[in-house]
């Protein structure tokens, strides 16, 4: 079939079908690293559980126009709970991850009383998550999830053309990311950089969505903003670790005693510095690359 055909058979996908076509894959997902995240050996498991949520919370709110009120509104609510739980493990795994990486970059190993501290509190994570996925919560959850791949709960105006419903959500999306990146200027904060994050992942999970009526002109600005996303990730991971690592600098009790190795610590604060700078140097071509691309999507 000639390309031009392709796109155009694409294009006049409803609402319904895109609909049933994630909610399927999303909830795939789920099941599928559900045990992995049960058994807890496997840090991915938690991972890629809470992508699933993520990702199938923000496309929930692309179908906003097309879904039950009622039911949006209970999924969202739910799935925002069983990601905040996930959530607070992987932070702590990302961090433990990033400490014990660089600590062997280092020519001072960071004190093991700092990974101690943070895999401690990570093991208590990882029992509240145990206890979550056997909740009746999550049960409910799961079973709702079903129920609306089998029966998503749909309004009348789902039978018309996704491109029609859904194109001015990505529109509006895409046009928010890159006004929001202008005023923040050359040189904008972390907290602003946090913002950009956040609203290139929206962008990418409506430019991804986008892809099934749009095509491969979609699918590429959601591959740019996968890569600005993953930049200010790890730029984000970062700017936290080196929250942590000057925080246990001084003791709670107020005094200035250093809890591990001063100059270890430092050593690892200065390496963490030099990296971020390097990563608020790398995003903006991702960035500007999505831009040009978004650029086509309406010819």
């Amino acid at each position: 079939m000639p390309k031009g055909s392709a796109h155009k058979k694409r294009s006049k996908s409803s609402c319904e079908q895109i609909v049933r076509s994630v909610l399927g894959r999303e909830a795939a997902g789920i099941l599928k690293f559900d045990p992995v995240a049960r058994q807890g050996d496997d840090p991915e498991g938690v991972h890629q559980l809470r992508v699933c949520t993520r990702r199938l919370r923000s496309e929930l709110k692309i179908f906003a126009p097309v879904l039950k009120k009622r039911s949006l509104r209970r999924l969202r609510r739910e799935l925002s709970w069983l990601g905040g739980i996930l959530g607070r493990q992987r932070d702590l795994d990302v961090l433990y991850d990033l400490l014990q990486s660089l600590s062997d970059e280092l020519p001072l190993s960071l004190d093991r009383s700092v990974l101690k501290r943070i895999d401690q509190r990570r093991q208590r994570e990882k029992i509240r998550v145990r206890a979550m996925l056997k909740s009746k919560r999550y049960r409910r959850l799961i079973s709702s999830l079903c129920d609306a791949v089998l029966d998503p709960p749909l309004r009348k105006n789902a039978s018309r053309r996704a491109s029609v419903v859904f194109g001015p959500e990505l529109e509006d999306t895409l046009k928010t990311l890159f006004k929001a990146a202008d005023k923040f200027g050359p040189a904008p904060t972390n907290l602003q950089l946090h913002q950009v994050r956040i609203m290139a992942k929206h962008g990418r999970y409506s430019a991804e969505v986008a892809g099934a009526y749009l095509g491969k002109d979609a699918a590429n600005v959601a591959s740019s903003l996968e890569e600005v996303q993953e930049i200010l990730g790890h730029l984000h991971d970062q700017v936290g670790a080196v929250a942590y690592l000057s925080a246990r600098r001084i003791r709670p009790e107020g005094t200035c005693a250093l809890e591990g190795s001063s100059e270890s610590i430092t050593a690892a604060i200065d390496w963490l510095g030099e990296s971020i700078e390097k990563l608020k140097s790398m995003w903006r071509v991702p960035l500007t690359d999505a831009r040009r691309l978004a650029g086509g999507l309406g010819d």
